[in-house]
């Protein structure tokens, strides 16, 4: 391993380059339709959230290590995001009327 291997930019990109390997092997398919596809990202966003919130104010039930993958989860889903635009069908979905109670 060189010098720039060991930098924090590299072993960052090295985590969420791993979780995105694993995550892909895992469900190699992504939503065409981009509000799946943020819903996906947003739950790992949640769970992020989460993680930093208990850390914070219920030490007893996270860890930084949680933290940091829960932050690699994220980071890997918002590059399949990402990677995904170009093929994100942009169309509206079924509408039905709600009437008021």
């Amino acid at each position: 391993m060189n010098i720039l291997e060991k930098t924090p930019d590299a072993v960052a990109w090295n985590l969420v380059s791993a979780e995105l390997t694993k995550a892909i092997a895992k469900f190699p398919t992504w939503p065409t339709d981009p509000l799946h596809a943020v819903a996906v990202l947003g739950e790992e966003f949640g769970e992020l959230t989460k993680a930093v919130l208990q850390l914070v104010y219920e030490p007893h039930k996270s860890t930084s290590d949680d933290v940091r993958s829960e932050a690699v989860q994220t980071a890997a889903m918002a590059i399949r995001f990402i990677e995904s635009l170009d093929a994100y069908i942009y169309a509206r979905g079924a509408q039905h009327q709600q009437h008021i109670s």
